[in-house]
Formats: structure tokens, C-alpha cells, sequence
């Protein structure tokens, strides 16, 4: 898949404050409106301690869905929409110089042909890692696969020890999204 599309434009919505107690602090939340699918789009960029960032997106349709992330549309604009979510970590920079990007591509669940994708190297996550590769070099950020959990983190270099924030921010994801496969 090619990803030589412009995407469209963000609309800052507000900032949430997060109502529990773990490490997640607050999220921005932005929406887009695809005119290809008909729908705008929820991007939420989850604020953690560790200085990182979780970019989760979602048809606004399905907003009220446990399955929000896993579902699918099939109504195509699949490279505008990525580039729409990908266009927020530059915006995120500029206040959060040191943040780094974390995100998992969710499973697919297809009511429709009843089919659950298995959790590890899912086609969401082998898409967004394409899409990363392809527009996000190498200067600001080291590229870290998790494979296995269809996870995906762009380190920033900002950090002292790459490697000990690294596993600070593993060691975080895991306490917080303890629940990740449960679906």
C-alpha cells in the first residue's frame, strides 16, 4: 500500500483529563472528516507518564462499541485516514519535544463474517508499521517493532539511555493496558 496522499486536516477538539489511577495522565482528542467513508474519525493521543504518547483512532459511529478499535468500515480511504492520525505526532512535538509514539494495531472483529484476527503481527499493525516506515525517518526517532504484540514505538533519542526508556515504557504499557488482549 502506498501512502502518497495528503490526508486531511485535524480538529482539536479538548484535552481529558484521565479518571483513573494509572499511569495514563490525559488525552488530546482530535476528529477528521473523510469524505470518501462519510465518517469523521476520533483520533485520541493517550498522555502517559514515561513522556509517552498512545494514538488510537475510530469511526465516530462506533464510538459507543467495546470493539470501537477493532472494528471495521469497509468503506475504503484506508491510506488518508492513516496519514490523518500519523499528521498529529508533529503537532504533539511541538509541545512534547521528548514524547515518543506508541501504538498496537487491534485485531480485527468482523461481526459480519464472524471472523476475530489473533492477536500477534495483525494486518492493522503490518499496515501502520509500513505507513511509519515510510513517513517517519530515522533522525528523531529509533524504531522499536513488538511484533508478537502487533505493537509498534517510536522511541524519541531525546533520552539519555534509549534502552532503559525503552523498557520504562514497556514496563508502564503493560501495568496499564493489562487487559490489552482481552477482547
Amino acid at each position: 500500500m502506498r501512502f502518497n496522499v495528503p490526508g486531511y486536516p485535524l480538529k482539536f477538539i479538548q484535552k481529558e483529563p484521565s479518571r483513573d489511577a494509572s499511569a495514563h495522565q490525559f488525552t488530546y482528542i482530535y476528529k477528521f472528516y473523510s469524505p470518501l467513508t462519510g465518517y469523521n474519525y476520533i483520533l485520541r493521543a493517550d498522555y502517559h507518564q514515561e513522556d509517552v504518547f498512545a494514538i488510537k483512532f475510530y469511526a465516530q459511529p462506533h464510538k459507543h462499541s467495546d470493539l470501537k478499535y477493532s472494528n471495521i468500515t469497509n468503506r475504503g480511504d484506508v491510506p488518508n485516514i492513516l496519514v490523518s492520525c500519523l499528521s498529529v505526532v508533529p503537532i504533539l512535538l511541538a509541545n512534547h519535544p521528548q514524547a515518543s509514539f506508541g501504538f498496537i494495531g487491534s485485531r480485527t472483529v468482523d461481526k459480519a463474517s464472524q471472523r476475530v484476527e489473533g492477536h500477534q503481527n495483525t494486518q492493522r499493525y503490518r499496515i501502520y508499521k509500513e505507513l511509519v516506515k515510510e513517513k517517519i525517518g530515522s533522525l528523531t526517532f529509533e524504531h522499536v517493532d513488538y511484533q508478537s504484540l502487533s505493537g509498534y514505538l517510536l522511541l524519541n533519542r531525546a533520552a539519555v539511555n534509549l534502552k532503559a526508556k525503552e523498557a520504562a515504557i514497556l514496563t508502564m504499557f503493560a501495568e496499564t493496558y493489562n487487559n490489552l488482549l482481552d477482547v
